[in-house]
């Protein structure tokens, strides 16, 4: 687990789950977090599984910190309708596998089916 200035970093086999904490992610905010991940994963692929409380701006520069080689999906989890429409808003901003969910259970079922694919 990595206790990050933007939230809770949780990192299991094939998949991370970040809890968001801080109200937004800038380019800058989002390398440090992906950085973690980095460094944890190394060079072995994983999914990336957002858990969103509340609705917070993105910047479209966040998504261009990830290395696509090795994050080869993008869960994000909420049971707000307007998380789940930014959701939506950022699906074009992330190349990879993609999925909004409402609960971190089923974000992580698919997460591991993203990486046998993968």
């Amino acid at each position: 687990m990595y206790n990050t200035p933007h939230g809770i970093m949780e990192c299991y086999e094939n998949y991370l789950v970040f809890h968001l904490s801080s109200n937004g992610i800038t380019a800058e905010a989002a390398k440090e977090i992906l950085s973690f991940a980095g460094e944890h994963y190394d060079t072995k692929k994983y999914v990336f599984i957002a858990s969103r409380k509340f609705p917070s701006p993105i910047s479209p520069a966040a998504y261009k910190a990830i290395n696509p080689k090795y994050m080869v999906g993008l869960a994000i989890v909420s049971e707000s309708d307007a998380v789940k429409q930014e959701a939506y808003n950022e699906q074009g901003l992330y190349k990879g596998a993609f999925s909004y969910f409402k609960t971190i259970a089923e974000a992580e079922d698919w997460a591991n089916t993203v990486v046998r694919k993968a």
